[in-house]
C-alpha cells in the first residue's frame, strides 16, 4: 500500500529565522535580576543570621514606620500579597517580634505593631548595612531610589 504524502509538503519545514529581541538588558529584566540577587543575598546573610524571611522583614519595615496597621494595609504598603503578609505576621508574632490586637473602634480589625524585641531586631538589621551593596555610592543610592519610586508610582 502506497501512502500519498503530497499534501504534507511544506508542513515540516524549518521556520524562517526572525530577529528575536534580546530583552536581557532591558530595564525590566535588569530589575527582575537585581531583585532576585538582593533577595538571595538577604536570605543568605540577614535571613540566616536573624531567622527572618524576606516577607517578614518587609512587614517589619512597614510596621516600624507605621505601627498599628491591619494585614491588608501592611500588604498594600509592602507590595507583598495578603496571604504572605498574614503568614509573615503570624511568624513574627510567634517569635515575639510582633503584637496584635483588636482595634478599639472596630473589633473586627486586627492591628499589628512591633514589640520592643521586634524593634530591637529591626534596628539591629537596619544598622547592619547588609541590605544594600556597600559599593553603591550615596549619590547612586539616591538616584536609584528616585527611579524606583517613579516606577512604583507608575505601576500602582
Amino acid at each position: 500500500m502506497d501512502i500519498d504524502a503530497s499534501g504534507w509538503q511544506g508542513v515540516f519545514e524549518e521556520p524562517r529565522p526572525t530577529k528575536t529581541p534580546d530583552l536581557t538588558k532591558a530595564p525590566v529584566s535588569l530589575l527582575f535580576f537585581a531583585s532576585d540577587l538582593l533577595a538571595r543575598s538577604f536570605a543568605e546573610t540577614v535571613g540566616r543570621r536573624y531567622d527572618l524571611t524576606l516577607a517578614e522583614w518587609r512587614c517589619m519595615m512597614v510596621l516600624a514606620a507605621r505601627p498599628g496597621l491591619a494585614n491588608i494595609e501592611v500588604a498594600e504598603a509592602s507590595g507583598v500579597d495578603v496571604m504572605t503578609v498574614s503568614r509573615a505576621l503570624r511568624s513574627l508574632e510567634q517569635h515575639g517580634h510582633l503584637a496584635r490586637r483588636a482595634d478599639p473602634l472596630d473589633k473586627r480589625r486586627i492591628t499589628a505593631r512591633l514589640t520592643a524585641h521586634g524593634l530591637d531586631l529591626y534596628r539591629t538589621v537596619a544598622a547592619g548595612g547588609e541590605l544594600m551593596p556597600s559599593e553603591l555610592k550615596a549619590q547612586d543610592r539616591a538616584q536609584l531610589s528616585r527611579y524606583l519610586k517613579s516606577i512604583i508610582a507608575s505601576l500602582r
